[in-house]
């Protein structure tokens, strides 16, 4: 099967360069016409900082701040909503210096 692709004149001049791969996908318009997008990459990702909380993570860099929480509805003993209120006010803590 052939498809006629269309390709951002960016990377375009990326492989006339010699870079060997762009990863990307293909939106089809038709059967045998696409379109190419570029998937979006940091270029220089910056350090990050980790805690480990009892049903997550909290990760900080300069840019940016991610809180990650994993609570199972059986877990004996655990209400969901505790856990995320005081989870998170561990976590606010460890951003502000302040960990307790």
């Amino acid at each position: 099967m052939t498809i006629k692709l269309q390709l951002p004149d960016a990377v375009y001049a990326s492989l006339l360069k010699g870079n060997a791969r762009v990863q990307g996908t293909i939106a089809l318009v038709s059967p045998r016409e696409g379109n190419f997008n570029v998937h979006s990459r940091k270029r220089n990702p910056s350090a990050r900082e980790f805690r480990k909380l009892p049903h997550g993570r909290v990760s900080m860099s300069s840019e940016n701040l991610r809180l990650t929480l994993s609570v199972d509805f059986d877990e004996h003993g655990i209400h969901p909503a505790q856990v995320l209120i005081d989870e998170s006010i561990t976590a606010s803590q460890y951003i502000m210096g302040t960990e307790l």
